[in-house]
């Protein structure tokens, strides 16, 4: 098959399709004609004779769509009448972008960065298709972990989540403005892109803290029951006390009426 046909084919395939077409799928299509890498150049040809054209064939989210051409943006907008960004309000961006960053990642520990709660905001991005459940944390209570989407991809238009700007690229676009020394943004990539023994270790590590606590609270709640068991003990023994003396006077007592009561019978 001729390449220009081939480019063709993948230009229509793009203008068509409402998500970003994977280069798997392209091999599929072909019926295995065509390598990985044949079509991967095929894509950066289409993707430079794009570049300064009306419209974009960019890559996002592991696949390459067509897209419109940013400097255009102002009047796409206008057309459709309304607001740049109004999809996503403050809460939802700085509740995303935790979750991106350090993913996968529970609500609770969302909460604890944001000093709020965050539940209507985690639901609103999962309706979104923005947020999706990574299962549950090996730990105490089981609680689900967090993770960004593809949708999440499209949306900011990154290829993987390893393009996600960095703490030092922040500082470089507002020229200094962040005060204190910078580091590296930490990201915590989903099960799917990182290594599983990795993320076995920190599920394991989090079960030896968790069990450590436990045999903590474990110890202080058997001081506190020998504590108990030794108060219960002083407090019959107190008991007793009275008990034994009460019961010795009435003794006495008896002896006492029965000498009378012989006395009384010689005389």
């Amino acid at each position: 098959m001729d390449r220009n046909e081939i480019k063709a084919i993948i230009e229509n395939i793009l203008f068509v399709s409402d998500a970003p077409v994977t280069v798997k799928k392209l091999v599929a299509l072909f019926e295995e004609k065509l390598t990985d890498d044949q079509l991967k150049r095929i894509m950066a040809e289409l993707e430079e004779n794009y570049a300064s054209g009306a419209l974009r064939i960019s890559e996002v989210a592991e696949g390459w769509r067509m897209t419109t051409n940013p400097e255009r943006s102002q009047w796409i907008t206008n057309f459709f009448k309304m607001e740049k960004g109004h999809k996503l309000t403050r809460a939802s961006l700085e509740t995303l972008a935790i979750i991106a960053y350090r993913q996968p990642i529970t609500r609770a520990e969302v909460d604890d960065i944001r000093g709020v709660d965050s539940g209507g905001v985690l639901k609103g991005l999962i309706d979104k298709s923005m947020v999706k459940t990574m299962g549950r944390r090996k730990v105490p209570g089981r609680p689900m972990m967090y993770g960004t989407t593809n949708r999440f991809l499209e949306f900011f238009g990154l290829a993987r989540l390893a393009d996600l700007p960095t703490l030092d690229e922040f500082q470089a676009e507002l020229g200094g403005e962040m005060a204190g020394p910078t580091r590296q943004a930490m990201i915590d990539f989903a099960p799917d892109e990182t290594n599983p023994d990795e993320d076995a270790d920190e599920l394991d590590e989090s079960d030896n803290n968790d069990n450590a606590d436990n045999a903590e609270v474990i110890e202080q709640n058997e001081i506190l029951n020998e504590t108990e068991d030794l108060s219960e003990t002083e407090g019959l023994s107190e008991t007793e006390g009275p008990n034994e003396t009460e019961g010795l006077s009435e003794t006495e007592g008896l002896n006492e009426t029965g000498d009378i009561a012989k006395t009384e019978d010689i005389v």
